[in-house]
């Protein structure tokens, strides 16, 4: 009778700690997602200072015009977005499509949500700050930051839906791995509590074992934490530019000495053959080549700090027979700044 008393209440102990650890896996799940996106806003603030750094080089001459322009300039989806006003007028959501929905709206309108306004009322003067926000009930991670630009303030905002960064293949399959681990382990606990009450001192010595292992894991997720963060940063592999914005990237490799450069234009039977391109290349080419779009069918690959040899051997690999190779140009140095020899190879190019 002492043995079955001790049986029942061994298991309802064990019971009792699964229910609670499930809720606190649970908890602590959701804790992680937090932090994990509240990680991944600092590195967006980053993002949001390179743009108000090329807003800046506008000079007087620079327009409203021109600052949506850079802001539009850049890839935008559903996922993943830039917001701009002035005052309480909106002046850029999303695209230009999207903003002519807008027009006449204030941005009170769009982000009407309770942590939407406190995240544009506590923006900083010229000082980048990021908020889990909610737009229609979906989350997203917001970076923002207010600036003067003839004597106006401005309002820039990037967004980012949640699920873009939570449900990455190796973030979500470490997250289910752990959930999957770890029921199993509670699972256990509870057979081995019906089954093996006697050998309770054993299943302690197994749970140990389990924690280590967890504690392993823990270690190896913020590995991969880090990893992600690099890779979500600003990516080369993941962009695609469009070709105003080639002048401003020429200038940069120019100021910073990098070399060599190899430029490649490719040509496409259509713009549903350069968009398969650009998904193929974000296959088999690294964060050392730029791509530019320079018009529906032709593209720009520019290959940096490659031996010829090895962009040579790409290059001739990525033709295929939608794709054809109009010309290239290997600039070993910047002796001439690169924005010279580019121009003088688009002539080339456009006169052949």
């Amino acid at each position: 009778m002492k043995h079955k008393i001790n049986f029942f209440v061994i298991t309802a102990i064990v019971v009792f700690f699964s229910m609670a650890a499930d809720i606190f896996i649970v908890y602590q799940l959701n804790n992680y997602e937090t932090r994990f996106l509240e990680i991944y806003g600092s590195e967006q603030d980053g993002y949001v200072k390179i743009i108000l750094e090329q807003i800046n080089r506008l000079d007087d001459q620079g327009t409203e015009e021109d600052i949506t322009e850079i802001i539009s300039s850049l890839d935008a989806t559903a996922s993943r977005y830039w917001t701009l006003s002035k005052g309480d007028s909106i002046l850029f959501v999303k695209s230009v499509t999207e903003t002519n929905r807008y027009k006449g709206f204030t941005d009170g309108t769009y982000y009407a949500s309770e942590t939407a306004s406190e995240f544009m009322r506590n923006l900083g003067v010229n000082q980048v700050g990021h908020q889990i926000i909610y737009l229609d009930n979906d989350r997203f991670i917001a970076s923002g930051m207010i600036f003067n630009w003839k004597d106006e303030e401005y309002r820039i905002c990037l967004l980012t839906y949640d699920r873009v960064i939570l449900e990455d293949n190796i973030l979500l399959e470490c997250k289910n791995s752990i959930i999957i681990i770890l029921s199993l382990v509670l699972a256990l606990l509870i057979i081995l509590s019906m089954i093996m009450s006697r050998k309770i001192s054993k299943q302690a010595i197994r749970i140990d074992k389990q924690e280590e292992r967890v504690v392993w894991q823990n270690q190896q997720i913020e590995l991969l934490d880090e990893q992600l963060k690099r890779e979500y940063a600003f990516s080369a592999s993941k962009h695609v530019f469009k070709k105003n914005i080639l002048n401003e990237f020429l200038r940069t490799l120019d100021e910073k000495g990098v070399c060599p450069l190899h430029f490649a234009l490719f040509e496409t039977d259509s713009k549903e053959a350069r968009d398969e391109f650009f998904e193929h290349m974000q296959i088999v080419l690294d964060n050392n080549v730029l791509r530019f779009s320079m018009d529906e069918r032709q593209v720009l690959l520019i290959f940096v700090q490659y031996e010829r040899t090895v962009s040579d051997r790409i290059i001739e690999s990525l033709e295929n027979w939608n794709v054809r190779g109009l010309d290239q140009l290997y600039c070993e140095d910047n002796m001439n700044s690169y924005q010279v020899q580019f121009d003088e190879f688009w002539k080339k190019v456009a006169g052949a």
